[in-house]
């Protein structure tokens, strides 16, 4: 399982990454976190020339990210939630996977999207970073097998606060992996 974090600084969404990645490696469940927001990832330019051979035409580090997203058949997303959307970071990483897209590489991969607010849902739309990922995923062809939204979490380890929802979420994903 690849873990993508849309956040590049050590808070939640990189908190949460961890502790699944603790959890998964007990039990030898390969698994890898990319942060994106710490690689050399350029903007894409909308050129569309990976529509037409599969490649695009920057050299940075989605040439990795994508051929990790090819050797993993289920793809965690995890956001916080910015202006009760995905985080920037996490949509310039999308953007860049357009090659994928384009050569239908995402298409019946599996998706677990995590969407983490500051607030509560009420005030903060972790429903909001949910749907944007679940829209992408459509579009891309990948199927959703596990959504997850964590609220309250405006400190960098509130998150960890949540021990036993964690605890719930790890075993969700690990029975999502195991069928």
């Amino acid at each position: 399982m690849l873990i993508i974090v849309g956040s590049r600084r050590e808070g939640n969404s990189w908190n949460l990454a961890n502790e699944i990645k603790k959890e998964l490696d007990k039990e030898r469940i390969h698994n890898e976190i990319i942060t994106p927001g710490n690689q050399k990832i350029h903007l894409c330019t909308g050129c569309m020339d990976c529509d037409k051979n599969g490649v695009c035409d920057f050299t940075d580090d989605m040439k990795n990210n994508i051929e990790k997203i090819n050797n993993n058949e289920v793809i965690m997303i995890i956001t916080p939630v910015r202006w009760n959307i995905l985080s920037g970071d996490l949509k310039i990483f999308m953007d860049r996977l357009n090659p994928l897209y384009s050569t239908k590489g995402l298409n019946k991969k599996k998706l677990i999207a995590v969407a983490i607010g500051a607030q509560g849902k009420e005030k903060y739309g972790t429903e909001s970073a949910i749907n944007s990922l679940a829209s992408f995923a459509e579009s891309a062809g990948m199927e959703i097998i596990l959504t997850k939204e964590f609220n309250h979490c405006l400190n960098s380890k509130d998150i960890l606060q949540n021990e036993t929802e964690i605890n719930e979420f790890i075993q969700n994903i690990k029975t999502c992996i195991a069928q």
